[in-house]
């Protein structure tokens, strides 16, 4: 185990006996949570795991409690704080996994425009398309207009379905937007079929200068 493999699974194993405990103890319930959330915002800085990881491993209770505003001895004696602390650390991990893939689009789209790319992949999974579980988005750099190909396992048949469609994302962001899909979802048995239909959209939305209006 990795390190920060290591450090994640302390981290959630603190989350997960801090709770029960202050749930048998509404009053230490509010403090304790207080707490977790006071600590989570002094680590918004802290951009990545790898980051978190080395945050956690040269800090301690004083030093992390001190960064919040906390003075531990304060504290009523009941609370853990090795727990507190842990907890905190792992309420900061899941929003960085939460944006992850956030920020992963926005680096890949400023460098597809730095670059002078009409269109940018901002995600692929599978390495084989006609296997359940293939996903494909590709969006146009100007537009972010975008179409989407992914591979399901028809739960009836047992056979994949190929579907497609195409969305408009934010430009700069690659996050969705609250609009009517561009192309609704439109579902295929045959790839070929399947592939024409991506290509078709593609053409028209993607890389046609027309439609990229």
């Amino acid at each position: 185990m990795s390190e920060r493999d290591e450090a994640v699974r302390r981290w959630r194993s603190g989350e997960e006996r801090l709770y029960p405990i202050i749930m048998v103890r509404p009053d230490l319930y509010e403090r304790c949570a207080m707490l977790v959330r006071s600590l989570t915002e002094s680590l918004e800085g802290v951009p990545d795991l790898d980051a978190l990881v080395a945050t956690y491993r040269v800090g301690d209770v004083p030093t992390d409690f001190r960064r919040a505003d906390i003075d531990p001895e304060d504290l009523p004696p009941e609370i853990d704080r090795d727990l507190v602390r842990d907890a905190a650390y792992n309420n900061r991990a899941r929003q960085i996994l939460v944006r992850a893939p956030v920020e992963e689009a926005a680096r890949l789209i400023r460098r597809a425009r730095s670059t002078g790319e009409a269109t940018v992949v901002l995600w692929s999974e599978g390495q084989e398309e006609r296997a359940p579980g293939y996903r494909r988005i590709e969006m146009a750099v100007a537009t972010g207009r975008a179409v989407v190909r992914r591979t399901e396992l028809d739960p009836d048949l047992f056979e994949p379905r190929f579907i497609v469609e195409a969305v408009q994302l934010d430009p700069e962001t690659g996050e969705g937007v609250d609009d009517e899909p561009l192309a609704p979802p439109r579902e295929f048995t045959d790839p070929e079929r399947w592939r024409s239909a991506a290509g078709e959209l593609r053409s028209s939305l993607l890389t046609d200068p027309e439609g990229a209006q």
